[in-house]
């Protein structure tokens, strides 16, 4: 049965759509299979011909100022408030129903997360009752975030149980601990991640500030041992100048490190990359995809493990 919120959701997303306010821009997917690794098997998707004739005039767009669309925001894309956030429709989405929680007062997208935008992400989660969803937050110049006003997102995934994150597989088949940081050793790139205690969060739907400070551990704890992990490589890394991806379903939380935003100086990879979801805007870009491989891909724009095996060496 759905909620009032997924009602809600649904009628403001098809009037927007029917209005011309928002885009949905029609894909395919390619699963690609790579390494036998299980994540694969369940698929890295490959969300083609979307966005052409979006560059048209790029680089006269390029040359003004980017606008801010969250102040102020389209009252078509608008679902509703909660607390210091609104939550609005993507106006250019290639999944329905595509939600962006955008703080109401300008906040930058490079200060880490808090414990009232965790308590938002899951006051959306634990409302998406009918079907599997995805959040996730690009934080840094290379993490591939399109806005430097604070914003997180979340997917509605397709009711089919199958089409879970392909990542999900992966991670749900390690036998941890809640709070236990651990990564897939099939994966190449570093990673960090923290199965949530369904003890501590179930049946909370929000506005629950013991739920938001857990959440808020586990996503710092994820941030520290990334930050400590890269201070062993360098040890002028800071947190402002850090560049990562972090994504969350309602049994985990992910957060991987970036390099470069770009691999070939063409694809651009944002957290939906590491969950298994790579998008694709042309049919050569997919083909570049293929031939290259996906885990190369995300290896190339996330940082090996095979450099900091070779660095530990020295």
């Amino acid at each position: 049965m759905r909620t009032h919120f997924e009602d809600r959701l649904a009628e403001r997303y098809d009037r927007a759509l029917q209005r011309g306010e928002l885009h949905f821009i029609e894909n395919e997917v390619a699963h690609i299979k790579e390494k036998d690794i299980e994540v694969s098997s369940r698929g890295f998707s490959q969300l083609h011909n979307i966005f052409e004739g979006s560059r048209v005039n790029e680089e006269q767009q390029q040359q003004k100022p980017k606008a801010n669309p969250f102040l102020p925001y389209s009252q078509e894309l608008f679902v509703q408030e909660h607390g210091k956030y609104n939550l609005l429709l993507n106006k250019f989405c290639v999944v329905p129903q595509h939600i962006v929680i955008a703080t109401k007062e300008f906040e930058k997208q490079t200060d880490p997360l808090n414990p009232e935008d965790l308590e938002c992400v899951w006051y959306c989660i634990m409302q998406i009752k009918s079907r599997p969803s995805l959040a996730f937050f690009n934080c840094g110049e290379l993490s591939g975030a399109s806005q430097p006003h604070k914003h997180l997102q979340i997917i509605p995934l397709p009711e089919d149980a199958r089409f879970t994150p392909p990542i999900n597989s992966c991670i749900t088949q390690e036998f941890k601990k809640p709070g236990e940081i651990f990564e897939i050793p099939e994966l190449p790139y570093v990673h960090y991640i923290a199965l949530l205690d369904p003890q501590r969060i179930t049946g909370h739907l929000g506005h629950n500030e013991e739920v938001s400070q857990y959440l808020n551990d586990v996503f710092h704890s994820l941030l520290d041992a990334m930050i400590e992990g890269l201070h062993k490589q360098s040890s002028s890394i800071s947190l402002n100048s850090l560049s990562y991806n972090f994504v969350a379903t309602h049994t985990w939380f992910m957060i991987v490190p970036r390099s470069k935003e770009k691999y070939d100086e063409q694809i651009s990879v944002n957290s939906l990359g590491f969950a298994g979801l790579l998008l694709a805007r042309s049919e050569e870009e997919l083909e570049l995809i293929k031939n290259a491989g996906v885990l190369n891909i995300l290896e190339s724009v996330a940082i090996s493990k095979q450099n900091i095996i070779m660095d530990e060496s020295n």
